[in-house]
């Protein structure tokens, strides 16, 4: 399924400040995008919040000892 210009620049924002190829999820109106989190002293973690601020929702989970960073667009028909 494709992916909106927004999500897919929302993509590549995300995995050009984190320097990891992002998972994309589509599902019926809406893509979730997600990553594991960087170090905490990453030195990109500024640009990545800035990414992650321009979704319409985003956050993190734990899970199994492992955080992950998502953001989520609500595709508008």
């Amino acid at each position: 399924m494709r992916i909106s210009t927004r999500a897919s620049e929302l993509r590549t924002a995300i995995e050009r400040a984190s320097g990891v190829r992002a998972d994309v999820r589509v599902s019926v109106g809406s893509t979730r995008i997600s990553i594991p989190a960087p170090p905490a002293d990453a030195p990109t973690w500024g640009e990545l919040l800035r990414a992650l601020r321009t979704a319409d929702r985003w956050g993190s989970v734990t899970a199994g000892g492992r955080t992950v960073l998502w953001a989520q667009i609500e595709e508008r028909s």
